[in-house]
């Protein structure tokens, strides 16, 4: 299990209307476990009304920059736990921090690529498409989608991207509030003339699903696609995606079986804390492996992994906090 480090904030600066940057500095005891790269993330520990929440925050920094790390955090409609960080965390703050995680790196760093954004999931996307420019000589197109032009975040820096890459950025700003959603057929323009470069995603999950509508009207193979998905790092409240059809979740835990319903917006964890059942559990965010099960029936959809390998997930091993149902029925068994 990791162990979490406490972090001191060097500096808060607001991101349009609705986010921060928060910039930590490390101390030289701490340097070595926050090593990462870009597109990794971090996961943040915070106390509110009494009760301990982590959320994953995705790193803008760069790894020349420590000892000073940087996340942003935008806030959530209800959210629980980016609101409060962007209403109480200042310069001077320390704060339960988890070493860099996640898999959403580039593929091949010299190769062109396509890249949407949409939000908060400008973090990731920044910190690759920033890499990729300076990895190689080749071109970066980024479609970033935006609520209004308030609220984008990271613009003054994307904008001082061109003028030490020699322009090989190119960005495209959408705002909804103007221009409404983007089609499946707008989404398709920035992949159907670069069929085979690399695309990278991140952002809400109906935005998401538009660009890979995007990509399929453009005849474009998922397999180039690689997407940031914090499902789980959704703050408590946060609005999701349901069908509102309520399904079946079988849990199998020392020696007892329950049953319970579950919506396809909720986590496996969620559900069985909502009905009050005792299960292994802590960081809720995928680091610390204290909630694996495994799969006995059923199909679950696993988020954000960095616990288990492909051989784990093969066996039907699987993170509850980590995990949504996608079959009517699901039967996960505790060891």
């Amino acid at each position: 299990m990791k162990r979490a480090h406490t972090l001191n904030v060097a500096q808060i600066t607001p991101q349009g209307t609705e986010a921060v940057l928060i910039e930590f500095h490390l101390q030289s005891e701490d340097l070595q476990k926050f090593q990462f790269k870009p597109g990794q993330y971090l996961t943040l520990g915070v106390e509110v009304d009494g009760a301990a929440h982590w959320r994953c925050y995705s790193i803008t920094s760069r790894p020349v920059d420590l000892p000073n790390v940087s996340v942003l955090v935008k806030r959530v409609v209800n959210g629980r736990v980016s609101n409060w960080i962007c209403d109480n965390v200042k310069a001077g703050s320390a704060i339960e921090v988890l070493p860099p995680a996640g898999q959403f790196m580039l593929r091949e760093p010299g190769k062109p690529v396509v890249m949407f954004a949409g939000g908060s999931g400008i973090a990731p996307i920044y910190s690759l498409a920033r890499q990729a420019l300076e990895l190689s000589d080749s071109n970066v197109v980024l479609f970033y989608a935006n609520r209004d032009r308030a609220s984008t975040m990271l613009k003054d820096e994307l904008e001082a991207l061109p003028n030490s890459t020699r322009g090989r950025l190119d960005v495209r700003y959408w705002y909804d509030a103007e221009s409404g959603y983007p089609t499946h057929e707008l989404l398709a323009e920035y992949v159907s003339s670069s069929a085979d470069n690399d695309v990278y995603l991140c952002g809400p999950e109906g935005f998401m699903r538009a660009v890979e509508g995007g990509l399929d009207h453009a005849g474009c193979s998922l397999a180039k696609l690689y997407k940031e998905e914090f499902g789980a790092a959704l703050d408590d409240n946060e609005d999701t995606q349901d069908d509102g059809v309520e399904r079946t979740l079988a849990v199998s835990i020392k020696g007892e079986r329950h049953t319970l319903p579950i919506k396809a917006s909720e986590t496996l964890l969620s559900a069985m804390l909502n009905a009050g059942l005792n299960v292994p559990h802590a960081c809720k965010v995928g680091e610390c492996a204290s909630c694996i099960c495994r799969v006995e029936q059923g199909n679950v959809k696993q988020m954000e992994n960095s616990v288990l390998d492909e051989d784990d997930v093969a066996e039907g091993l699987a993170l509850a906090c980590q995990s949504r149902v996608l079959s009517d029925l699901v039967h996960i068994r505790f060891s």
